[in-house]
Protein backbone atom coordinates (compact mmCIF):
# COMPACT_ATOMS: atom_id res chain seq x y z
CA UNK A 1 0.00 0.00 0.00
CA UNK A 2 0.67 3.50 -0.35
CA UNK A 3 -0.04 4.85 3.40
CA UNK A 4 3.21 6.59 3.69
CA UNK A 5 3.02 8.48 0.67
CA UNK A 6 2.71 11.72 1.18
CA UNK A 7 0.71 13.95 -1.17
CA UNK A 8 1.96 17.34 -1.99
CA UNK A 9 0.22 20.57 -2.48
CA UNK A 10 0.16 22.93 -5.55
CA UNK A 11 1.86 25.23 -3.82
CA UNK A 12 5.45 25.54 -3.67
CA UNK A 13 7.12 26.65 -0.33
CA UNK A 14 8.98 29.80 -0.22
CA UNK A 15 12.48 29.64 -1.49
CA UNK A 16 15.69 31.25 -0.44
CA UNK A 17 17.03 33.42 -3.85
CA UNK A 18 20.14 31.45 -4.30
CA UNK A 19 17.95 28.44 -4.22
CA UNK A 20 15.80 29.79 -6.97
CA UNK A 21 19.04 30.57 -8.40
CA UNK A 22 19.69 27.02 -8.23
CA UNK A 23 16.59 25.39 -9.07
CA UNK A 24 16.68 27.81 -12.21
CA UNK A 25 20.21 26.37 -13.31
CA UNK A 26 18.82 23.07 -13.16
CA UNK A 27 15.67 23.27 -15.56
CA UNK A 28 18.03 25.28 -17.81
CA UNK A 29 20.45 22.10 -17.71
CA UNK A 30 17.88 19.63 -18.74
CA UNK A 31 16.69 21.94 -21.25
CA UNK A 32 19.54 21.61 -22.93
CA UNK A 33 20.44 18.06 -22.57
CA UNK A 34 17.35 16.90 -24.03
CA UNK A 35 17.86 19.51 -26.73
CA UNK A 36 21.45 18.54 -27.45
CA UNK A 37 20.35 14.53 -26.86
CA UNK A 38 18.81 14.57 -30.28
CA UNK A 39 21.68 16.15 -32.29
CA UNK A 40 24.77 14.91 -30.93
CA UNK A 41 26.43 12.16 -33.31
CA UNK A 42 28.42 10.60 -30.34
CA UNK A 43 27.30 10.33 -26.70
CA UNK A 44 28.93 12.58 -24.04
CA UNK A 45 31.20 9.95 -21.16
CA UNK A 46 31.02 11.75 -18.29
CA UNK A 47 33.74 10.72 -15.51
CA UNK A 48 33.54 11.17 -11.99
CA UNK A 49 34.00 13.93 -9.32
CA UNK A 50 34.51 14.13 -5.66
CA UNK A 51 33.03 16.13 -3.21
CA UNK A 52 34.94 17.47 -0.75
CA UNK A 53 34.05 20.02 2.21
CA UNK A 54 37.53 21.50 0.87
CA UNK A 55 37.66 21.54 -2.64
CA UNK A 56 34.69 23.36 -5.24
CA UNK A 57 32.17 20.93 -6.78
CA UNK A 58 32.98 20.53 -9.69
CA UNK A 59 32.02 17.28 -12.79
CA UNK A 60 34.37 17.00 -15.46
CA UNK A 61 32.84 15.58 -19.06
CA UNK A 62 35.31 14.33 -21.99
CA UNK A 63 35.05 11.81 -24.63
CA UNK A 64 35.41 8.09 -23.12
CA UNK A 65 35.69 4.73 -23.88
CA UNK A 66 33.16 2.74 -21.97
CA UNK A 67 36.09 1.05 -20.32
CA UNK A 68 36.90 4.44 -19.35
CA UNK A 69 33.92 5.82 -17.98
CA UNK A 70 35.35 6.12 -13.94
CA UNK A 71 37.94 8.15 -13.93
CA UNK A 72 39.18 11.15 -11.90
CA UNK A 73 42.27 12.69 -11.57
CA UNK A 74 43.35 11.72 -8.03
CA UNK A 75 41.67 8.55 -8.39
CA UNK A 76 44.07 5.64 -7.64
CA UNK A 77 43.73 3.09 -9.84
CA UNK A 78 45.70 0.30 -7.40
CA UNK A 79 43.03 1.04 -5.05
CA UNK A 80 42.23 -2.66 -3.70
CA UNK A 81 41.01 -2.40 0.35
CA UNK A 82 37.44 -0.32 1.00
CA UNK A 83 37.25 2.89 1.97
CA UNK A 84 34.94 3.47 4.84
CA UNK A 85 34.64 6.90 4.44
CA UNK A 86 34.01 7.22 0.64
CA UNK A 87 30.47 7.11 -0.89
CA UNK A 88 29.00 6.80 -4.47
CA UNK A 89 25.71 8.16 -6.53
CA UNK A 90 25.50 6.68 -9.95
CA UNK A 91 22.80 8.08 -11.48
CA UNK A 92 21.20 7.01 -15.14
CA UNK A 93 19.74 8.93 -17.31
CA UNK A 94 16.09 8.84 -19.07
CA UNK A 95 15.48 8.50 -22.62
CA UNK A 96 17.27 10.45 -25.52
CA UNK A 97 18.82 12.51 -22.70
CA UNK A 98 22.67 12.44 -21.76
CA UNK A 99 24.59 12.69 -18.67
CA UNK A 100 24.82 16.60 -18.75
CA UNK A 101 21.03 16.63 -17.89
CA UNK A 102 21.67 15.44 -14.30
CA UNK A 103 24.98 16.83 -13.27
CA UNK A 104 23.75 19.42 -11.68
CA UNK A 105 23.10 17.22 -8.97
CA UNK A 106 26.59 17.64 -7.75
CA UNK A 107 25.71 21.05 -6.83
CA UNK A 108 22.11 20.74 -5.90
CA UNK A 109 22.37 17.85 -3.43
CA UNK A 110 24.63 19.55 -0.93
CA UNK A 111 22.85 22.62 -1.41
CA UNK A 112 19.74 21.77 -0.27
CA UNK A 113 21.76 19.44 2.46
CA UNK A 114 25.04 20.75 3.67
CA UNK A 115 26.25 17.52 5.52
CA UNK A 116 26.44 16.21 2.11
CA UNK A 117 29.26 18.56 1.43
CA UNK A 118 30.94 16.75 3.94
CA UNK A 119 30.93 13.53 2.60
CA UNK A 120 33.48 12.13 0.05
CA UNK A 121 30.92 11.03 -3.12
CA UNK A 122 31.91 10.33 -6.04
CA UNK A 123 29.18 10.87 -8.97
CA UNK A 124 28.82 8.58 -11.90
CA UNK A 125 26.37 10.04 -14.86
CA UNK A 126 26.96 7.15 -17.22
CA UNK A 127 25.68 7.80 -20.76
CA UNK A 128 22.88 5.19 -22.43
CA UNK A 129 24.41 3.92 -25.78
CA UNK A 130 22.44 5.51 -29.17
CA UNK A 131 20.02 2.62 -30.53
CA UNK A 132 16.84 2.52 -32.27
CA UNK A 133 13.53 2.84 -30.27
CA UNK A 134 10.85 1.27 -31.25
CA UNK A 135 7.95 3.40 -30.43
CA UNK A 136 9.42 6.35 -32.17
CA UNK A 137 9.58 4.20 -35.49
CA UNK A 138 13.23 2.80 -35.45
CA UNK A 139 14.60 6.26 -34.82
CA UNK A 140 17.87 6.25 -33.18
CA UNK A 141 18.61 7.99 -29.82
CA UNK A 142 20.46 7.43 -26.04
CA UNK A 143 18.24 4.97 -24.81
CA UNK A 144 18.68 2.06 -21.73
CA UNK A 145 16.44 -0.33 -23.28
CA UNK A 146 13.59 -0.27 -26.12
CA UNK A 147 10.27 0.84 -25.58
CA UNK A 148 7.49 -0.77 -27.77
CA UNK A 149 4.24 1.12 -25.67
CA UNK A 150 3.21 4.39 -25.57
CA UNK A 151 2.46 5.91 -22.83
CA UNK A 152 3.75 3.12 -19.98
CA UNK A 153 1.43 1.86 -18.59
CA UNK A 154 1.58 -1.87 -16.34
CA UNK A 155 1.10 -3.68 -18.84
CA UNK A 156 3.53 -2.20 -21.27
CA UNK A 157 5.76 -4.79 -23.33
CA UNK A 158 9.44 -4.86 -21.84
CA UNK A 159 12.55 -5.25 -23.55
CA UNK A 160 14.19 -8.77 -20.95
CA UNK A 161 17.66 -8.33 -23.60
CA UNK A 162 17.84 -4.44 -23.34
CA UNK A 163 17.42 -4.53 -19.82
CA UNK A 164 20.05 -7.00 -18.96
CA UNK A 165 23.04 -5.33 -21.21
CA UNK A 166 22.21 -2.16 -19.12
CA UNK A 167 22.19 -3.67 -15.85
CA UNK A 168 25.37 -5.62 -17.06
CA UNK A 169 26.78 -2.37 -17.76
CA UNK A 170 25.79 -0.81 -14.06
CA UNK A 171 27.08 -3.79 -12.10
CA UNK A 172 30.50 -3.19 -14.46
CA UNK A 173 30.49 0.52 -13.57
CA UNK A 174 30.18 -1.10 -9.59
CA UNK A 175 33.24 -2.95 -9.68
CA UNK A 176 35.38 -0.37 -11.08
CA UNK A 177 33.86 1.71 -8.10
CA UNK A 178 35.13 -1.20 -6.40
CA UNK A 179 38.56 -1.49 -7.88
CA UNK A 180 39.86 2.33 -8.80
CA UNK A 181 38.02 3.84 -5.72
CA UNK A 182 38.05 1.88 -2.76
CA UNK A 183 34.33 2.30 -2.68
CA UNK A 184 32.31 -0.48 -1.17
CA UNK A 185 28.70 -1.72 -3.23
CA UNK A 186 27.52 -0.93 -0.03
CA UNK A 187 28.17 2.78 -0.18
CA UNK A 188 26.65 3.32 -3.65
CA UNK A 189 23.55 4.63 -4.22
CA UNK A 190 22.01 4.01 -7.74
CA UNK A 191 19.47 5.71 -9.43
CA UNK A 192 17.65 7.18 -11.86
CA UNK A 193 14.83 8.86 -14.07
CA UNK A 194 12.05 7.50 -16.22
CA UNK A 195 13.65 4.71 -18.28
CA UNK A 196 16.85 5.22 -16.32
CA UNK A 197 14.68 4.48 -12.92
CA UNK A 198 13.65 1.69 -14.02
CA UNK A 199 17.16 0.09 -15.11
CA UNK A 200 17.98 1.21 -11.35
CA UNK A 201 15.18 -0.41 -9.75
CA UNK A 202 16.28 -3.78 -11.95
CA UNK A 203 19.59 -3.79 -11.16
CA UNK A 204 19.46 -3.03 -8.09
CA UNK A 205 16.35 -5.69 -6.38
CA UNK A 206 15.47 -7.77 -9.15
CA UNK A 207 17.54 -10.93 -9.58
CA UNK A 208 20.54 -9.85 -8.48
CA UNK A 209 23.76 -12.47 -7.82
CA UNK A 210 23.13 -14.15 -4.69
CA UNK A 211 26.67 -13.27 -2.96
CA UNK A 212 26.41 -9.65 -4.43
CA UNK A 213 26.34 -6.86 -1.90
CA UNK A 214 23.37 -5.21 -2.01
CA UNK A 215 22.97 -1.51 -2.57
CA UNK A 216 23.51 1.59 0.00
CA UNK A 217 20.05 2.64 -1.78
CA UNK A 218 17.67 2.71 -5.00
CA UNK A 219 16.27 6.40 -6.17
CA UNK A 220 13.34 5.54 -8.81
CA UNK A 221 12.19 9.20 -10.49
CA UNK A 222 9.28 8.86 -12.59
CA UNK A 223 10.20 5.25 -13.58
CA UNK A 224 8.77 1.94 -13.39
CA UNK A 225 9.35 -1.70 -12.22
CA UNK A 226 10.31 -3.67 -15.46
CA UNK A 227 9.87 -7.30 -15.49
CA UNK A 228 7.43 -7.18 -12.77
CA UNK A 229 5.90 -10.83 -13.56
CA UNK A 230 9.36 -12.13 -12.80
CA UNK A 231 10.45 -10.43 -9.74
CA UNK A 232 13.34 -11.92 -7.87
CA UNK A 233 14.22 -10.19 -4.75
CA UNK A 234 16.99 -11.56 -2.41
CA UNK A 235 16.46 -10.85 1.73
CA UNK A 236 19.29 -8.79 1.67
CA UNK A 237 18.55 -6.35 -1.31
CA UNK A 238 15.13 -6.45 0.13
CA UNK A 239 16.77 -5.78 3.75
CA UNK A 240 19.40 -3.45 2.96
CA UNK A 241 18.51 -1.60 0.20
CA UNK A 242 15.71 1.03 0.87
CA UNK A 243 14.38 3.02 -2.34
CA UNK A 244 12.66 6.06 -2.79
CA UNK A 245 9.94 6.56 -5.64
CA UNK A 246 8.64 10.07 -6.83
CA UNK A 247 6.22 10.16 -9.39
CA UNK A 248 4.10 13.17 -10.63
CA UNK A 249 0.96 12.33 -10.42
CA UNK A 250 -0.48 13.59 -13.53
CA UNK A 251 2.49 11.84 -15.82
CA UNK A 252 1.08 11.44 -19.14
CA UNK A 253 4.23 9.49 -20.48
CA UNK A 254 5.17 6.82 -17.05
CA UNK A 255 1.99 6.55 -15.95
CA UNK A 256 1.08 7.10 -12.02
CA UNK A 257 -0.14 3.65 -12.03
CA UNK A 258 3.21 2.65 -12.34
CA UNK A 259 4.21 3.68 -9.19
CA UNK A 260 1.48 2.51 -7.04
CA UNK A 261 2.01 -1.34 -8.53
CA UNK A 262 5.57 -1.13 -8.56
CA UNK A 263 5.52 -0.08 -4.51
CA UNK A 264 2.82 -2.66 -3.73
CA UNK A 265 5.04 -5.22 -5.41
CA UNK A 266 8.49 -4.34 -3.74
CA UNK A 267 6.88 -3.81 -0.25
CA UNK A 268 5.48 -7.61 -0.56
CA UNK A 269 8.93 -9.07 -0.79
CA UNK A 270 9.94 -6.33 2.17
CA UNK A 271 11.32 -3.76 0.44
CA UNK A 272 11.62 -0.31 2.62
CA UNK A 273 10.06 2.26 0.11
CA UNK A 274 9.44 5.62 0.70
CA UNK A 275 6.95 6.62 -2.07
CA UNK A 276 6.03 10.31 -2.73
CA UNK A 277 3.81 11.86 -5.19
CA UNK A 278 3.38 15.58 -6.75
CA UNK A 279 0.83 17.33 -8.67
CA UNK A 280 2.96 17.51 -11.96
CA UNK A 281 3.42 15.37 -15.07
CA UNK A 282 6.57 14.07 -16.59
CA UNK A 283 8.90 16.67 -14.41
CA UNK A 284 12.57 15.93 -14.00
CA UNK A 285 13.55 19.03 -12.17
CA UNK A 286 10.83 19.56 -10.20
CA UNK A 287 11.71 21.49 -6.89
CA UNK A 288 10.18 19.43 -4.33
CA UNK A 289 11.36 15.96 -5.86
CA UNK A 290 15.16 17.02 -5.95
CA UNK A 291 14.94 18.27 -2.38
CA UNK A 292 13.07 14.82 -0.78
CA UNK A 293 15.66 13.11 -2.73
CA UNK A 294 18.13 15.18 -0.95
CA UNK A 295 17.05 14.43 2.22
CA UNK A 296 16.64 10.40 1.52
CA UNK A 297 20.53 10.98 0.88
CA UNK A 298 21.09 12.28 4.40
CA UNK A 299 19.23 10.18 6.18
CA UNK A 300 20.98 6.75 4.77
Amino acid sequence: SLQRQRRRQSNMKQLRPSMLILYSAILLSQCISFASAFSASTPVRASTSRLRADAPITTTYAQKSDDDAISSPDSDKNATETNKDKAAIIFLHGLGDSPDGWSSLTEALPNLRPSLAKLDITYVFPPANTMAITVNGGEKMPGWFDVFDWPIGVDAKDDPKGLAMSVKRVEKIVTQLKEEEGIDPSRVVLGGFSQGGAVALMASYNRRKKDAIPFAGCICMSGWLPMKNYLDVSEEAASLTPLFWAHGQYDDKILFEQQMYGVNKLEGVGVDVTACAYPVGHESSNFEEIDDMAGFFESG
